[in-house]
């Protein structure tokens, strides 16, 4: 997944954020180790972006890293006070199976699914934004 020329994209160490048209936050993970640590300045971050206010996201998981116990606590208690739903896709199965693993022994504090490919996420997120 790639920014339209016009987005104003977010540089952070774990993701690259901007909005896209329909007001959803997207989101490129990078491969750079999780910790609770990082992951807290990168909701700090979201925060910043969104101006505090809850989200849709979509993000590309494809490069990703995994998460310890200690950071899959701290993101499901910090998920429903930044988004209003969560769409993953992954193009890697290691990417798939990072977020299946996290709704696994998390569950899932917001509505999130996850996806194989980004047109099925961002469709299905779509009802999200206006609630």
């Amino acid at each position: 997944m790639t920014p339209p020329s016009h987005a104003k994209v977010y540089e952070g160490e774990l993701a690259d954020f901007w909005f896209d048209e329909e007001g959803i936050l997207c989101a490129v993970s990078k491969m750079v180790p999780r910790t609770a640590e990082n992951q807290l300045e990168n909701y700090k971050l979201i925060r910043q972006i969104t101006g505090g206010k809850r989200v849709c996201l979509l993000a590309d998981n494809t490069l990703t890293y995994e998460h310890d116990d200690a950071t899959r606590q701290l993101m499901a208690s910090e998920i429903p006070r930044v988004f209003k739903a969560m769409a993953v896709f992954s193009r890697t199965v290691f990417g798939q199976a990072v977020s299946d693993t996290f709704l696994y022994y998390q569950g899932t504090p917001v509505p999130i699914k996850t996806f194989k490919d980004e047109k099925a996420a961002r469709e299905w997120l779509i009802q999200y934004i206006e609630s």
